[in-house]
């Protein structure tokens, strides 16, 4: 057999193979265009350190793969060099195992939301996190000094997240959330403070969150929490115990809905009836309205207020009108 014989058969037999790769990767294509997901629509994880053999594998365990080794073989023919983003996928019924193959090379992972709102206590914060199942992530204890040291000098966590929508995906570490509920409260304290009426009776920002959680805490009308502000810097001016109900509740173990006499006459770090100035921390995540308010109250000469009937407050200069209020409006 001559040379050019040789090299003819060479050429044939290489064609023929590139003829059967591409039949066996139509086919292998088309059956995973062609195998449908039934069953009805679910999540699952792919978790950090999971290999790309043992995801497959679970995956087929659930019906979401037909066979591990054919998606393998179309890896490698495709010269694919797959690596899978941890995270939360979502598989929907009819969908192909083409489809689901595509997420997971491209990552697309489901984006999942906490919702810090105006108000919300670290307890809550703590709660919500837990029903992300990102919890195994987070040092409940001490998450601000371990993730980022501000330059608000925190006691506690308390009060440290800023409220807003924050997205992320189940499979990153919490610790991202954290730093950045903590950087955009540091953000907003930090500005205001360095706006601040200079009279104000705040040694320190962490001082002015402490205010601003009460605030927030006082009223969910915006108009009227400049004016809280003042009521609380005026007392505060005048050595007057500041004698707000917020503060007495956060100190509670066990608040029912109502504040007892009993329960103003208790003595801790919150109570504010019976301790001079601030708490020793905040009392929950204030909004930035309230840090505004407590940065920059308004001008007035009232030391007393009480809610009416209607959800607002009266606001009262001396004794004896705040009485006259609360006789009207809580009697």
């Amino acid at each position: 057999m001559n040379n050019l014989n040789k090299f003819n058969l060479i050429k044939i037999f290489f064609l023929l193979s590139a003829i059967i790769i591409l039949m066996l990767l139509s086919y292998l294509n088309f059956s995973l265009k062609k195998n449908i997901y039934d069953e009805d629509s679910k999540f699952f994880y792919i978790n950090p350190g999971d290999s790309i053999s043992k995801t497959l594998e679970e995956l087929e365990s659930v019906n979401l793969f037909d066979s591990v080794l054919r998606t393998k073989i179309i890896l490698y023919l495709h010269d694919i060099n797959p690596r899978f983003v941890n995270g939360k996928y979502f598989t929907s019924k009819n969908e192909t195992e083409y489809s689901m193959l595509i997420k997971l090379l491209g990552g697309k992972v489901v984006q999942d939301s906490i919702i810090v709102f105006e108000g919300t206590t670290q307890s809550e914060i703590i709660s919500a996190l837990k029903k992300s199942n990102l919890v195994k992530y987070l040092d409940e204890e001490n998450y601000v000094k371990k993730i980022y040291p501000s330059k608000i000098k925190y006691l506690s966590s308390e009060g440290s997240c800023f409220p807003d929508t924050y997205k992320f995906s189940s499979g990153i570490d919490i610790d991202n959330f954290l730093m950045n509920c903590v950087k955009r409260m540091e953000k907003i304290v930090l500005k205001y403070w360095n706006s601040r009426d200079y009279s104000l009776p705040y040694k320190s920002p962490y001082e002015m969150l402490i205010m601003a959680s009460i605030i927030e805490k006082e009223t969910s009308l915006d108009y009227e929490k400049p004016i809280i502000s003042s009521v609380f810097v005026n007392r505060l001016n005048k050595n007057m115990r500041l004698q707000a109900d917020p503060t007495v509740i956060y100190g509670m173990k066990n608040y029912k809905g109502n504040i007892t006499k009993k329960d103003l006459k208790e003595i801790n770090e919150y109570n504010t009836y019976k301790i001079d100035g601030l708490p020793k921390t905040p009392i929950c995540s204030p909004g930035e309205i309230s840090i505004k308010a407590a940065s920059n109250p308004e001008n007035s000469e009232y030391l007393y207020f009480v809610a009416n009937d209607k959800g607002k407050h009266i606001f009262s200069k001396n004794y004896r009108d705040h009485v006259n209020a609360v006789n009207k409006y809580q009697k």
